[in-house]
């Protein structure tokens, strides 16, 4: 099932989403939207809106972004969901309690950073994909016109994506690793939601977003992935509680039902997911981490940091390989470690056991000498 037409009448309503219902991260923000019940009108941009007016207002020809009423514009999908939470601070999806609060953003930290490999081989290197992403693109970049020059179009766009597939190791070596990553991680989400709605209970967190904007946009939608969720019900019954929301849950006086699980609870059934984190994405995260660092002491006057730092190992399904090493993910990382500096010492000793009991104890030992912030729609040195 798709959902792809506005949500309200142009003009009525103080924001505007700019996303394509192929993109991940659009259907991350636009899934949010719709669970809070904020009022918001979604737009389609073709390729004229996304390279001049886009391109002008955030720097990039990207998506999402959102425009509010007042003339500012919201870019990247954890930075518009930030926003969101402070001016929608009613029935928030970020927990109150440290453990549920670090697990929400390993969760995001891995669906935006590390699933995203799985999302881009099966796009872009399943034959059976082919015509139908072609289709695709070319109907959102340019609506109305012949269906030849949409191909051209779409086709140009396919060859840039393909393009970037090195960079995240994506290759003939590793999509063996790619696939068995994928299955056993669909299956780990099949048991989990076998038994929990969401992921920490009844009401999503950042992670259910991030997760279902991978999932749907990608590997549900896409027809030569769609077989992967043959024999998963329960997580295609929680594709679709996030596609349908229409604000019910995130209603007041429906708060009593719709809660975090109690006295910071993880589901055992996450364990895996978690232990699937720590073993083979926060290695490669460290290495990012400390070409940063590298990075600083080498120009010590720079304000901001290359995107790309360097090329380091990484094993994905057990599969070892490199890839490029994007500065933005440490920015990610800092919503994990942010949860743990804003404790007090008797608050930490629970959860660094915690950590430990789980293999989790080299979050805690990653070296983030040069935090980054978002500035002006891009990553800079604190």
């Amino acid at each position: 099932m798709d959902i792809n037409s506005s949500d309200s009448q142009p003009g009525c309503q103080p924001y505007r989403l700019n996303g394509w219902v192929v993109s991940p991260f659009s259907q991350k923000t636009l899934a949010y939207l719709r669970y809070k019940g904020i009022p918001h009108q979604q737009q389609t941009p073709g390729v004229w809106r996304l390279m001049r007016t886009i391109q002008q207002q955030v720097g990039k020809a990207i998506m999402p972004t959102v425009e509010t009423a007042g003339g500012d514009w919201l870019q990247d999908s954890s930075e518009i969901i930030d926003y969101f939470e402070q001016a929608y601070p009613e029935h928030s999806i970020e927990p109150q309690t440290p453990k549920q609060q670090l697990v929400a953003h390993l969760l995001e930290l891995h669906a935006d950073e590390w699933l995203v490999m799985a999302s881009l081989w099966y796009r872009w290197k399943v034959p059976q994909n082919r015509d139908f992403i072609i289709a695709e693109f070319g109907r959102y970049a340019l609506p109305g016109m012949p269906v030849f020059i949409r191909n051209l179009m779409a086709n140009s766009i396919r060859r840039t994506m393909m393009g970037y597939l090195p960079r995240f190791g994506i290759n003939d070596k590793t999509q063996q690793g790619v696939q068995k990553y994928c299955k056993q991680l669909l299956a780990l989400l099949e048991d989990h939601f076998t038994q929990n709605k969401y992921f920490l209970g009844n009401r999503p967190c950042i992670g259910d977003f991030s997760f279902f904007g991978q999932l749907y946009a990608h590997l549900y939608r896409d027809q030569g992935s769609q077989h992967l969720f043959d024999n998963t019900p329960a997580l295609r019954d929680w594709i679709n509680r996030l596609l349908l929301a229409d604000g019910q849950e995130a209603n007041p006086a429906n708060n009593p039902q719709y809660r975090f699980l109690p006295d910071d609870e993880i589901p055992n059934t996450l364990l895996p997911i978690l232990e699937l984190i720590f073993s083979e994405q926060m290695p490669f995260i460290a290495t990012v981490v400390d070409n940063i660092n590298q990075y600083v002491a080498n120009k010590p006057d720079s304000q901001r940091v290359s995107r790309i730092v360097g090329e380091g190992d990484f094993s994905i399904g057990g599969v070892k390989g490199q890839r490029q090493q994007f500065s933005f993910v440490q920015w990610k990382l800092q919503r994990c470690t942010r949860v743990w500096q804003q404790l007090d010492d008797q608050q930490k000793i629970p959860l660094e056991q915690w950590l430990h009991d789980i293999g989790g104890e080299q979050l805690l030992a990653i070296d983030i000498r040069h935090p980054l912030k978002r500035q002006n729609f891009s990553e800079v040195l604190a």
